[in-house]
């Protein structure tokens, strides 16, 4: 149990430092400086998400598809309202859509980690 908290807080530093070196690399003033931090995030992305299964993959596209979606309507309104019915992007309900799929995901969670935390005496160790 021990390591596997040692491997969980050292993935957790991890992706926090490479999220900061690469905003740090798009905030440069080199035009094509985007561009290898974007396969570099893409590709730590896909390894992460190479390890999902189940309920937690599900769970992982939807969001992935949501936010990738509000990105969208940020940057360029026309090209989401293009491929969406313009009354889903009330901002109201964009946020909702958004704070449901965390409770589920937290949901999910918990029903998955309640189960592995009760079948096994030594996880409180």
């Amino acid at each position: 149990m021990r390591d596997a908290v040692k491997s969980m807080l050292g993935l957790s530093w991890a992706v926090s430092l490479f999220g900061v070196q690469e905003v740090s690399r798009l905030m440069t003033p080199a035009a094509d400086a985007a561009l290898p931090s974007t396969a570099a995030i893409d590709e730590v992305s896909r390894a992460v998400q190479d390890h999902l299964s189940g309920q937690l993959a599900e769970r992982f596209r939807t969001g992935d598809e949501w936010q990738r979606r509000v990105v969208d309507a940020i940057f360029d309104p026309r090209e989401i309202v293009q491929t969406l019915d313009p009354r889903l992007m009330d901002p109201r309900r964009v946020v909702q859509t958004g704070v449901e799929m965390a409770q589920k995901s937290m949901a999910l969670v918990r029903d998955v980690v309640s189960p592995a935390s009760a079948a096994s005496p030594s996880a409180a160790n």
